[in-house]
């Protein structure tokens, strides 16, 4: 697209990228329920509203998360998902976080973002004088395609409501200068909708690890 001397998007130029006939430099946000109000021309960013899918935190077993403890396969996803207990809440009905609980939520929109552009989750100001914090800074890469997952923790005193389909973060989107638009190199979380989480490390990461570990213990 050229060189683009702007840093973060204004949201006409965000609006511009949601309208553009060329699919595949074509940004996607849908479903937008209330495009104006989730799209201000005088603002840099987008309302992202609380989808239906949400995994709570069950009591666990394990006395800490070590995914190179060799009495478990903490690495794999199906050790990993059974941390969470998923819930699904329609429209019309709410879920209630309670004081200092952690829960897993998705946006109710699925993202598409084309191969120059990335951008940065940002929760509300509005929910973070209530005590939420919501993911305050995900990195979403160039070409990532799925719901996004938010990470909600209520740090007040007071349970919380939450509605499916209320204004939860904010999408903030900057220009990326790259070559590469194959998208390969994505995270491991892209083009899935799937909220539960995966492995820690990488497979490369994980083995040299576990290689130190043994020759550690092996001198020991």
């Amino acid at each position: 697209m050229g060189e683009c001397p702007v840093t973060v998007l204004c949201g006409r130029k965000i609006r511009a990228r949601l309208e553009i006939d060329d699919l595949e430099n074509r940004l996607v946000v849908s479903p937008m329920f209330e495009p104006a109000e989730q799209l201000r021309e005088e603002q840099a960013s987008i309302d992202i509203r609380l989808g239906c899918q949400f995994a709570l935190v069950t009591p666990s077993s394990y006395g800490s998360i070590d995914e190179f403890d060799r009495r478990r396969d903490l690495g794999g996803s199906a050790m990993l998902g059974n941390l969470y207990r998923k819930k699904y809440i329609s429209l019309g009905d709410a879920i209630v976080i309670h004081p200092h609980q952690f829960i897993l939520a998705e946006t109710l929109e699925y993202i598409r973002l084309p191969q120059d552009m990335m951008a940065y989750v940002v929760g509300r100001s509005t929910w973070g004088r209530l005590g939420l914090t919501v993911a305050t800074a995900i990195g979403v890469h160039p070409s990532f395609a799925g719901s996004l997952t938010l990470e909600l923790r209520n740090l007040g005193e007071t349970p919380l409501t939450l509605h499916p389909g209320q204004a939860i973060a904010q999408l903030f989107f900057h220009w990326v200068d790259t070559d590469n638009a194959s998208g390969k190199g994505l995270g491991q979380y892209s083009g899935t909708v799937d909220i539960l989480p995966r492995k820690v490390s990488s497979p490369k990461t994980h083995d040299k690890i576990r290689a130190l570990k043994k020759k550690k213990q092996e001198k020991e």
